[in-house]
């Protein structure tokens, strides 16, 4: 947090300019607010023009602001840090809006929903808490109980003029007295307004320029002519001589303050402005009650303050009732210009203006040119991507549409949408790769647009025509560019064609194996099959040595798996790169024919043919080398007409620097975000823009490129039993605090016409600034604690992305936030990311494909038992856990323990506990020898290891606080209870698992079941020989069975699980003596499949 921060204050009467104010610290009740958008009124142009109502100089402008909870006082407990709010910034000059941070009561902070736009919420609080304190207490009408009002309130049918409504005070007015009740609410505004004022619940409108307005008014309330209550939010002399004349001499008016001299609502230099209306102006019955409204009074009565914006404003806005008022925005020039032009509409009655802190730095469009956004999308996919769409459709106040089949029908992305449709079973095919139904759900929902996020349906063509036909547009290129780029064999001629250098190989359509594999021998081993509309690794196998059994044993599983996933099981064979590189280039293009790069990433570390972790700019690289791949980049998405993001992928050999055109992604990465990181651009608000018709917001040369950023897949699979993925219920999950929901914005550059790559690269111009807002962290999930992961689809859980400002800072970022990433329900490769982020090669940038192969010793050391401190913390918990409680929890009989106590507070127990493979079982005694320490003695293979004077608490019911060997640290443990319906026995999983997250490392500890428990149970070891699934999956291949004679390491069976397949071997020679499975059936997790009789040695 900086010291000072920018600010917008009147210096003087008659001028205003930046300064540098503190930034203070919030206090008890107080929260710290970040603002994105500021709101200013009238009134700041009294105190620029007038120095009116101004006590000392400087004094900060801005009554209203919006932007998000950067820091939380002491007693704020009902928000949260990054919570979008908006504010009702009166007060001394330190809370005004017009700066980068203000301490902010609780009592002026309204939390506003994900749908409203920051930039609409921010004229909110002033101009509604006039209306409302006006209303509901000024005027003494009653609050109902809820809005809509559930019962007429008295005098509903009585007329209520609201004069000058119009103005947006007035416009909150309407919309207040519509919901409480009221049947006749007569409004004057210019005519523009009229039709929107009735659509807000006006219910006759009148010019108040008119001659005959005050006929008009009589004429539409009937009797006397009369009103009995009267709103004038314009006070002027002029409109209180015509007010005067339609109110009632019993009724009440009340004046918006301050009051301006003179016949015009504009605020001319030699107008008077005053708060007290002398005798000899009043133009009004002498009975009529005349109320001077002063809002900022509003604060005195207890009951305003405490709910008016903490609680009724955030109803209304979330329940949609209230709708901001139409406002102006202001985009252009510095910071100090914008607000100059802004006093200058205001002195001319244009009386709600935005504008931009110095922290929105993001380059905007020019509105007023711009095509309008969907007001609906469907977002037709699933998980983290689908959430990451919401996000910033929410953003721009799109409506979103999701879909799910019956097995996601709890998941995050279904909470988070406005509107969710069942779109079939579980089975993909069945659900989220149905045409059908997602475009039936389009015209049931009404969205007029469909974003494909990735995989699915992302890049199938024949769905983008289909949506065309029924006049859905596909967020994503043309039918015609996924054709050509969907095919790896006709995207490599046409690339061959554009100049784009490709890696030699065969692409025909002719797939005997014989001439495949005469192909194969041609270009030389090793070589890769890959299927033609592949991606993500399906339908890829590498074949290193030159033998026909081995070659149609990769080529028939390749096929395999690419019909499952594509449909389609053409194959193409490409000379295989020893040390490669994967780096791709992001490009974006319009339908007006500009297409530019977005710098590359580097996906290099892959396991199982997929990425694990991703980084951008990739290492390494010249300047000359970046200007041409990127070059070469834009070349290939203009070769084919591309519209939209997409990513096109080259090889780059490590050992000649040269690289290759590997493949075109039609569709949005997983990896963008990293891309978003270092431009600080939305690219998911680039595709709707894009997709609305607009040009590229950038052109090539404004494009930043500021620091380093690495994204980490978080998988549930088992490094290291070959990353084969995991399903189950995620029983504990928390995670590192983001600093960012998007990218970070970044100082904008000015646009030029160019679209040339640049021929340089590194730092922008605009870097300096950018980097005060590194290092960063982003949290892309789809899922939280509770969730399954089931066996259908892809079982990534998240992606954490950080952000620095060089690849040194990002990485050690990038570590931290893997330490803190804890997950208990699933294995996951959290542990060997983090490994590998400190890898000395990696850190050393010495990436290549193969890199986990080629340091496979290193990043998968010898597993150790858990140090002598983790097995001592771990007894602490369960002494602490167990003492909270006062009883004996529901768990504790797998807890195998004695326990004594001796005279006083001493205090002796016994713990057995296990290691994860339960080989080993270590004794832990710990003694209370006061209040708060403990001496604890830990049992090794190498002897007892003694703590004295241990230290240890509770924070809460996963975190032990405790110093141990004068080391003091905070350590997360989580008991993991086994299912009440599992039997107790000597398996692991049918005790109690404590998982220990300690120092970046977690160990899994095993309580044994005691032995009375034991004898109510049953053992559930299976026989030597058994092989069983080592996950939840699907039986693709039983290739023996009962009676048949195999050999070690021969195929038995192929499974698949994630739309992996997977091929289990025999681990010992011998006969088939039953099978527990069949072609297509599902199998749970631990299932015997194959028992094999082994040999006698």
């Amino acid at each position: 947090m900086f010291n000072t921060h920018k600010a917008i204050a009147a210096t003087a009467k008659g001028l205003y300019d930046e300064i540098q104010v503190p930034t203070e610290t919030p206090g008890e009740g107080q929260v710290l607010l970040k603002a994105a958008y500021g709101a200013m009124i009238a009134f700041d142009t009294y105190v620029t023009d007038r120095g009116f109502y101004v006590q000392e100089y400087p004094v900060i402008l801005g009554f209203s602001a919006s932007g998000t909870i950067e820091k939380l006082g002491p007693g704020v407990d009902d928000l949260k840090l990054g919570d979008r709010v908006t504010a009702f910034t009166f007060g001394p000059s330190n809370r005004k809006a017009l700066q980068e941070y203000s301490v902010q009561p609780r009592t002026v902070i309204a939390k506003i929903p994900d749908s409203l736009p920051l930039e609409e919420a921010a004229t909110i609080p002033d101009n509604f808490v006039t209306a409302f304190y006006t209303l509901f207490s000024q005027l003494g009408l009653p609050i109902p109980l809820s809005f809509p009002a559930p019962e007429s309130p008295p005098l509903a049918s009585a007329p209520i003029l609201v004069y000058g409504a119009g103005s947006t005070a007035g416009l909150y007015a309407v919309q207040l007295l519509r919901l409480a009740g009221y049947k006749k609410i007569i409004a004057t505004a210019s005519k523009k307004h009229h039709e929107y004022l009735r659509s807000l619940g006006a219910t006759d409108t009148f010019d108040y320029r008119s001659p005959s307005v005050v006929e008009d008014i009589a004429n539409a309330i009937g009797g006397d002519g009369k009103v009995l209550l009267a709103l004038d939010c314009i006070t002027a002399d002029a409109t209180l001589t015509l007010v005067a004349k339609v109110i009632s001499s019993r009724g009440k008016v009340a004046l918006l303050l301050p009051i301006k001299e003179g016949n015009t609502v504009t605020n001319e230099q030699q107008q008077t402005l005053y708060f007290e209306l002398s005798e000899d102006k009043n133009p009004f019955p002498s009975t009529t009650e005349i109320i001077g409204v002063r809002t900022f009074f509003y604060e005195q009565d207890e009951n305003l303050k405490n709910n008016l914006m903490p609680k009724i404003l955030p109803e209304l806005l979330r329940s949609g009732y209230i709708k901001p008022a139409p406002v102006l925005l202001q985009d252009k020039g510095t910071f100090k210009e914008r607000v100059g032009t802004g006093l200058e509409l205001l002195r001319e009655n244009k009386v709600s203006v935005w504008y931009f802190t110095p922290e929105e730095l993001q380059t905007r469009l020019d509105r007023t040119a711009r095509l309008a956004h969907f007001d609906k999308i469907l977002i037709a996919n699933r998980g983290e991507i689908a959430c990451r769409v919401i996000r910033t459709a929410k953003k721009l106040g799109i409506k979103t549409v999701a879909v799910y089949s019956e097995a996601d029908r709890n998941s995050l992305h279904v909470q988070m949408a406005d509107e969710a449709y069942c779109i079939g079973p579980a089975p993909s095919s069945e659900s989220y790769l149905n045409m059908d139904r997602i475009i039936e759900v389009c015209h049931r929902s009404g969205a007029k647009a469909v974003h494909p996020g990735y995989g699915f349906l992302s890049e199938n063509a024949i769905f983008s025509r289909r949506l065309g036909q029924e006049g859905i547009v596909f967020i994503g290129p043309p039918e015609g560019a996924i054709v050509s780029m969907g095919s790896k064999s006709e995207s490599k001629n046409i690339m061959l064609s554009a100049g784009v250098p490709c890696v030699p190989g065969y692409h025909g359509d002719q797939q005997n194996p014989e001439l495949l594999f005469a192909e194969a021998q041609k270009i030389g081993f090793p070589v890769l099959i890959k299927a033609i509309h592949g991606g993500g690794g399906k339908g890829m196998r590498t074949v290193s040595t030159p033998t026909v059994e081995d070659f149609n044993d990769a080529l028939s599983s390749a096929k395999r798996e690419s019909l499952k996933a594509f449909g389609n099981d053409t194959v193409l064979i490409e000379k295989y790169i020893e040390t490669p590189r994967h780096v791709e280039v992001q490009v974006f293009a319009d339908t007006l024919g500009n297409v530019i790069s977005l710098w590359e990433r580097d996906c290099s570390v892959q396991r199982r043919n997929q990425k694990i972790i991703e980084e951008a700019p990739a290492p390494g690289l010249s300047p000359e080398l970046r200007a041409d791949l990127g070059a070469k980049a834009v070349a290939a998405a203009k070769a084919v007409n591309y519209v939209g993001a997409g990513t096109v992928e080259f090889i780059f050999d490590n050992d000649t620097s040269q690289f290759y055109f590997m493949e075109m992604n039609t569709r949005l990465q997983v990896e963008h975000p990293v891309t978003e990181m270092i431009t600080g651009l939305d690219l998911v608000e680039w595709q709707l823009e894009v997709a609305a018709g607009n040009p590229l917001p950038l052109a090539q040369d404004s494009i930043p490129m500021v620091g380093h950023a690495f994204e980490a897949r978080i998988y549930a699979e088992n490094p290291r039993n070959n990353f084969l993925p995991d399903s189950g219920t995620l029983h504990y999950l928390s995670t590192p605090t983001p600093t960012h929901i998007f990218a970070p914005s970044f100082p904008p550059v000015e646009r030029s016409a160019s679209s040339s790559v640049s021929p340089v690269s590194g730092l922008s111009e605009s870097s300096g600034a950018a980097l005060e807002i590194m290092p960063s962290l982003r949290i892309e999930q789809g899922f939280k604690q509770g969730a399954a992961i089931g066996v259908f689809y892809d079982p990534m859980i998240a992606k954490v992305v950080v952000h620095g400002r060089d690849r040194t800072e990002a990485l050690r970022v990038l570590r931290k936030a893997l330490d803190e990433y804890h997950i208990v329900g699933v294995s996951t490769n959290v542990e060997f990311l983090r490994t590998l982020a400190g890898n000395k090669a990696f850190i050393d940038e010495e990436v290549e494909t193969g890199f986990i192969k080629k340091h496979f010793d290193e990043l998968f050391p010898p597993m150790r038992a858990p140090s002598p401190e983790v097995f001592a913390k771990a007894a602490l918990f369960i002494v602490l856990r167990d003492s909270n409680t006062q009883k004996t929890p529901a768990s504790s009989p797998w807890t195998s323990l004695t326990s004594h106590r001796f005279g006083g507070d001493l205090y002796r127990r016994t713990i057995k506990i296990k290691t994860e493979d339960l080989e080993s079982e270590v004794t832990v005694q710990v003694i209370q020898t006061s209040s708060d320490l403990y001496d604890v003695a830990v049992e090794t293979t190498e002897g007892p290891v003694q703590f004295f004077s241990v230290t240890a608490d509770l924070v809460d019911q996963n975190t032990l606080s405790a110093t141990v060997n004068m080391d003091y640290s905070h350590t997360t443990i989580v008991s993991q209870p086994p299912p009440l319906a599992v039997p107790a026995s000597q398996l692991a999983n049918t005790m109690e698992r404590l998982h220990v997250f300690d120092k970046g490392q977690k160990s899994t500890l095993v309580l044994p079941s005691p032995k009375w428990l034991l004898s109510m149970g049953s053992d559930m070891l299976s026989a030597k020989g058994a092989l069983k699934a080592p996950m939840p999956s699907l039986i693709v291949e039983l290739k023996v069975k009962v009676g048949d004679r195999v050999e070690k390491g021969q195929a038995v069976v192929v499974i698949e699980s994630m739309k992996t397949e997977t091929l289990l071997r025999a681990d010992t020679a011998g006969v088939v003596k039953s099978v527990g499975c069949r072609n297509g059936e599902m199998v749970e997790e631990g299932r015997e499949l194959v028992d094999i009789e082994a040999d006698d040695l």
